[in-house]
């Protein structure tokens, strides 16, 4: 199988944890979340749920509109593509590369996420270069690495079935080269 497709793959199957793991930090203590209402932009998932509005906290990443997967889709395919060779390689990350790795999946968020900038609804302490940023922030970056890594090394080790994924996620099984 393609590396491309597996990558992709992979990193649905990612952007459903990172997802799941933000979830967990609005989890109260009767077992339901703290609602997050944002709007949809994604014309099929307001037709079926007729409304545009949507409780992103109180949706698995799989009940999300396209729009709010793609934040944690967008992230994970950078973690996977940074970490993917060496991981499946079975090298080493040194803490410089994961150093240098993490300040690009920052980059990469700041280019996703121009609100950051806005003066009246942005976050200045997060609309800085990664050297700049919090430990805290710094460390949710790192986390996106480790996640991925484990994720290459669980499907290395054939714990993760790639087909089952893509037909979860209607992906394309080849990729056609011209």
């Amino acid at each position: 199988m393609d590396d491309i497709v597996i990558k992709n793959a992979l990193s649905y199957s990612l952007g459903s944890d990172l997802h799941e793991a933000w979830r967990l930090t609005r989890k109260k203590e009767d077992g339901t979340y703290e609602p997050r209402i944002k709007k949809s932009k994604d014309e099929d998932w307001n037709i079926n749920h007729g409304t545009d509005e949507v409780d992103i906290a109180n949706c698995s990443f799989d009940e999300l509109p396209s729009n709010w997967q793609y934040e944690n889709l967008e992230a994970a395919k950078v973690a996977i593509d940074l970490v993917y060779d060496k991981t499946l390689a079975g090298e080493n990350i040194t803490s410089e590369e994961k150093e240098q790795m993490t300040s690009v999946v920052h980059d990469e968020w700041l280019k996703r996420n121009d609100w950051v900038f806005d003066s009246e609804y942005g976050d200045p302490n997060l609309a800085v270069p990664y050297e700049d940023l919090s430990e805290d922030e710094k460390l949710k970056d790192s986390i996106q690495l480790d996640n991925a890594q484990e994720k290459v090394k669980e499907y290395a080790k054939g714990l993760i079935d790639i087909e089952e994924l893509c037909t979860k996620y209607n992906l394309e099984i080849s990729v056609k080269r011209l």
